[in-house]
């Protein structure tokens, strides 16, 4: 991947750009008014464009950009903070204060709520394999603005680790965290499931294993939790007991330890 300014530049952009590409060690190259398309040809790269408001990253893979977003999570967080239920939290059983390891982080959105639960006194690390989804969740959860504080709050206390789970959780200490998470991409598709569709080719597609349930089951000392389609197979090969939810085509797995 390579790091350039949006079309519109200035010396803060600029500045921004160069900040990232040194953190993340990807190539900052000037843009020079060249088209992405011109990029694209020239590199053979993802490119992620630094603009005034937002970083963009523009996949080969894709004629899509990509945006962070909380997406969902947004709407989830507004009802948790009107007393309203939420799958998620439920089947993690969180209460304020737990920590929380997220493997398959994506754009965070479960990671977001499970902060917004655990609060100030709690610990989520979420973990991401793909360079591009960790650079442009890791600056999001930084920079988004989402104008309600406690939900703004949330997202500038999740730590975000880019590695690949398997490896993480080979090098925690037992009973790490309270909650180990899964929400590796579904066997099965979701229609109506864009965001999914979105960041299916930047996703890195590692399987679960039963080497990593057992790590997992090593590193967490409450339970693991997966979501998964409702009709995946994952659930019973690796020992879940699946959540069933009549009205969704997402379930929840638990392993309580």
């Amino acid at each position: 991947m390579i790091i350039t300014t949006g079309s519109r530049t200035d010396q803060v952009t600029t500045a921004r750009a160069k900040t990232l590409a040194e953190e993340y060690q990807h190539p900052f190259i000037k843009r020079n008014k060249r088209s992405i398309d011109a990029l694209f040809e020239k590199y053979k790269t993802d490119i992620a464009t630094v603009g005034r408001e937002k970083l963009t990253i523009m996949p080969c893979s894709s004629t899509e950009p990509i945006h962070f977003h909380p997406s969902l999570s947004m709407i989830r967080a507004k009802r948790l903070i009107n007393g309203e239920n939420d799958a998620f939290t439920e089947a993690c059983r969180l209460t304020a204060g737990m920590s929380v390891l997220d493997c398959t982080m994506g754009l965070a959105a479960d990671s977001i709520i499970a902060s917004l639960v655990t609060g100030d006194k709690g610990c989520v690390t979420a973990v991401e394999a793909s360079p591009v989804l960790h650079m442009l969740a890791t600056e999001g959860l930084k920079t988004y603005h989402s104008m309600i504080p406690v939900v703004d709050e949330a997202m500038r206390r999740i730590k975000t680790v880019h590695a690949d789970h398997r490896d993480y959780l080979r090098m925690l200490p037992d009973n790490s965290f309270d909650i180990v998470y899964f929400d590796p991409m579904f066997q099965e598709t979701i229609k109506a499931s864009n965001a999914i569709r979105k960041i299916s080719a930047q996703a890195e597609k590692n399987r679960l294993t039963h080497e990593t349930v057992t790590e997992a089951k090593r590193v967490a000392k409450h339970r693991v939790v997966l979501k998964d389609h409702w009709r995946s197979r994952r659930f019973e090969q690796f020992g879940f007991n699946q959540l069933k939810r009549k009205t969704s085509q997402v379930h929840y797995g638990r392993i309580e330890l």
